[in-house]
């Protein structure tokens, strides 16, 4: 099973067992770290990094590796997405909506995946 792949099944184990929450999200965490080790410049596993991040609530750091995706040559929709979800997380709202907006503008990775944000909470 590929990295992107595992963190996925972490993310779902995550999803349906809330009393293990945090350990299945650093679980997911841990994968795609240790895949980045291999592959410093894939985007697609920077991208997810990123929403697995923003989900935990560790937006500085999902704003460094989705930065760095883009500064890569990023165009996935999804990274603009969590790289806005992580400023939002901040509270830096416009810079999050001008994200959100670019986001809009691209096509979306099958690979990548969006982070978890409720704009009604922010």
């Amino acid at each position: 099973m590929d990295a992107i792949a595992a963190s996925r099944a972490h993310i779902q184990l995550a999803e349906g067992d809330a009393g293990h929450w945090e350990m299945h999200m650093a679980a997911a965490e841990a994968v795609l770290r240790s895949a980045l080790q291999a592959a410093r410049q894939d985007t697609a596993l920077i991208t997810c990094l990123g929403a697995v991040l923003c989900d935990q609530g560790k937006y500085r750091d999902a704003v460094n590796v989705l930065e760095t995706a883009l500064k890569l040559g990023s165009t996935d929709s999804h990274t603009h997405y969590n790289l806005g979800v992580a400023l939002a997380g901040l509270a830096k709202p416009r810079k999050a909506m001008a994200q959100f907006g670019k986001a809009q503008g691209l096509a979306a990775s099958s690979l990548t995946w969006t982070a978890y944000f409720d704009p009604q909470a922010q």
